[in-house]
Order: C-alpha cells, then structure tokens, then sequence
C-alpha cells in the first residue's frame, strides 16, 4: 500500500443507544501531514491541544482534567464531576455539557464530526439492522471522508464491543454503498463495492479511561442519541425539561462534517 498524497488520519468512535435507538459518532484527528516538505507526525501535537483544552475546561466548568468525560453520567447529575468529589444538579450539569460542547472547536479541527443513528425495527442497510446498519452506514462515511481528502486512516473504538471488530474487517474487503441516481439504500442491487481499502489497519480498542479523544467522541455520541429521541418524542419528562434534544446544537457547525452526512448536522438516520 502506498502512503495517501495528504497522509494518515485516525478516527476515535464511540456510541450510544437504548432498545429503541443506536447512534454511532466519529472524530477525525489527523496523524500524520506534509509539512515545509517533509512528512511529520502530527498527532502528538494534537493530543497537547488536546491537554491543554481539558485543562481550561477544567477550570472553567470545576472538573478535573484527569477526570473520565462520560456523557450519560454527566447530563444526569452522577459521576461526582464538580470538583471530582461531588454531584452537579441536573441544571448545572446541563449547563455545563453545553459548555463543554460549544468549545470543542478549542480541539477539533473544522469537519471532524459524522455520526450514524438507527431505529430498532425500522431501519435497515443492505440487510443490517440497527447497531450493524448504524456502524454500516459510518463506515462508509468514514470511507468518503478519506477519499476526498486523499488520506489513509485507522480506527479506534472504544472497548467493550467486540462485533465492531468483525464487521470492520468484513468491510476493508466488502461495503457496499448505494448508488447516488437510484437512491441506493435498498437490496443492494444498485450498489457497487467501495471497501475500506484506505485503512491500513485492523481495528483497535480504547480504553476511554486513558483517551482524551474517546472521551470527547462519547460526550459527541450521547448528544447526538439525545437528539434521535427529541425527534422521536422519546426523551424522558426530566429530559424533556432541560431542552436536552437540542445539547447536540451546542457543538459549532463548522466541526459537522455535513458533506458526507447528507444533513445539515452530521448525523445520517437510517430509517
């Protein structure tokens, strides 16, 4: 395999979902570019942009930065974020989430966000159902994004998930993706092949715990879910309360990879 012309991305994926719902979310942070003509591993210098965020969110929302970032807990008032010790209030928890989500343009650079959703029951992507389609359908996304800017890529997922696994590796030899004229999204029969044929590795696990980019990718991934049932009317009364179908808006459009979404806020719905 010869190295891409603009050189090597890595994605960090993470996913939320309950029995109604699956949504998968990707960041793209780059890993290695030209540049003044000489090829240069770029990515450690994106983790320090990385630290360095943390560290002002730190003091500007109370959690530390050596503190594991998880979406679920934080929204609902668990995980004794403030300060490490101690719980935020729903309200303040909502506060902050908004926060943390408005400034992620401190550490993202402009179209690194795709994100996936599929329905139990309703959706289906060349005979994959839910958490299969949902990855299925980022896959191909992730595929798009490469090509167009002429990269090769690697994955991280977070642990836990070990059917990720295989279908990544189905997919560097077989994914199938839809035909733009005939819509595509049917039997296959107006699809054609476009494998993960950039990506130069298996697939590799994270344990969030220890990953900056993981963690930001969950908090992308529970907004997003968040927003899926909004527009479901599926969110719970408290939920309902706080607005929180609309968390996921918070995040600047300029990091939305709308392109490869068909959407005007990255996420592609299955159904």
């Amino acid at each position: 395999m010869k190295l891409a012309p603009n050189g090597i991305d890595v994605f960090y994926i993470d996913e939320s979902n309950d029995q109604r719902s699956y949504v998968l979310a990707a960041i793209t942070v780059p890993m290695m570019r030209m540049v003044d003509g000489d090829w240069h591993i770029v990515w450690p210098e994106r983790l320090g942009v990385a630290r360095d965020w943390r560290r002002t969110m730190s003091r500007a929302v109370k959690i530390p930065a050596a503190k594991e970032l998880h979406g679920n807990k934080l929204i609902s008032g668990r995980g004794n974020f403030f300060k490490g010790q101690h719980n935020f209030d729903r309200a303040k928890a909502n506060g902050v989430y908004r926060s943390i989500l408005r400034n992620l343009d401190q550490v993202l650079l402009p179209g690194s966000i795709m994100a996936a959703a599929a329905r139990r029951g309703t959706s289906t992507l060349y005979g994959k159902t839910r958490l299969e389609a949902a990855l299925y359908a980022l896959l191909q996304r992730m595929r798009t994004q490469s090509d167009r800017r002429g990269v090769n890529a690697m994955v991280f997922f977070d642990q836990g998930h070990p059917e990720y696994r295989k279908l990544y590796r189905q997919a560097q030899v077989h994914l199938p993706t839809g035909s733009m004229v005939s819509g595509g999204w049917g039997d296959g029969r107006s699809s054609k092949n476009l494998s993960l044929g950039m990506f130069f590795k298996d697939a590799n696990e994270k344990n969030s715990k220890h990953c900056q980019f993981t963690q930001i990718a969950d908090l992308i991934a529970f907004a997003a879910f968040l927003k899926i049932k909004a527009e479901n009317g599926e969110l719970e009364p408290w939920q309902a309360q706080y607005g929180l179908g609309t968390l996921f808006d918070e995040i600047p459009k300029s990091l939305l990879n709308t392109a490869v979404s068909a959407s005007r806020d990255g996420i592609k719905r299955l159904g």
